[in-house]
């Protein structure tokens, strides 16, 4: 077997033209935290969206998110863009009474932002992160939610 020496994405070789200076987000990036809490109403109806946050297109989501969707009024939780509504959380909230759409190791881990929502390429900027209903509200509740992301 062979011996070898190697070096993570985040150690760079300044003797070496070809080795480049790690990704300043993943090197060095702050962990920042943003909480809100998103409230329904009973007579809210299908095709309803509520708009939580708007994050850099470019952070890195960190498994420190999470959305308390116990006392939330509808049934399906789910949570994307005002484009593609399901492109973070689809399920029921009878699968977990807090979600939490990036997991430790998981195959979205250091990924940006554009790439877990499944965009084709970074739209540069922030990106709005919405809330929908696909069915009408079974009653008024509300979602506490922590987004955690890192950006330099």
């Amino acid at each position: 077997m062979a011996i070898v020496t190697g070096k993570s994405n985040l150690i760079h070789d300044y003797l070496d033209p070809d080795s480049y200076a790690p990704d300043p987000i993943l090197a060095r990036g702050r962990a920042i935290f943003v909480t809100g809490l998103l409230a329904c109403l009973v007579d809210d109806s299908n095709t309803s969206m509520y708009r939580i946050a708007d994050l850099p297109s470019d952070c890195i989501l960190l498994p420190d998110t999470f959305f308390d969707v116990e006392n939330w009024g509808f049934a399906q939780v789910v949570i994307g863009t005002k484009t593609d509504t399901d492109a973070l959380v689809d399920q029921t909230k009878a699968t977990e009474t807090i979600v939490t759409p990036i997991a430790q190791g998981d195959a979205n881990h250091g990924k940006r932002l554009w790439e877990v929502l499944g965009l084709a390429e970074n739209p540069k900027g922030m990106i709005s992160i919405y809330v929908h209903a696909e069915a009408d509200a079974t009653g008024a509740g509300s979602m506490p939610f922590q987004i955690a992301y890192l950006y330099n």
